[in-house]
């Protein structure tokens, strides 16, 4: 077997096309996380960018801040945990 590194940038340019067509698709993903049932929601995109909280006023007690911090905690690794997944199932192995 005869190992020609000329044949690896031949097919560099269509490598890189297709990493770029992964990117683009990637930025159309979209997710929704959730704390406390349905209390806060965080979208994230395929970039892994937060894009909307939205946080029910049942979620914010001001005698105890810690709650609505635990339940936005919650629902940004929610939404990070179904994107790594949506990545995977679209895309392969995504860690």
């Amino acid at each position: 077997m005869n190992f020609n590194p000329m044949d690896i940038l031949k097919n560099a340019s269509a490598i890189q096309a297709r990493m770029e067509e992964v990117k683009k698709s990637m930025e159309n993903l979209s997710v929704s996380g959730y704390g406390g049932g349905d209390m806060v929601r965080v979208d994230m995109n395929g970039k892994m960018e937060i894009t909307d909280v939205k946080i029910s006023p049942d979620a914010i007690d001001a005698s105890d801040p810690s709650m609505t911090e635990q339940l936005v905690k919650a629902a940004c690794t929610d939404a990070y945990n179904k994107m790594k997944q949506k990545i995977n199932e679209e895309f392969g192995n995504y860690h």
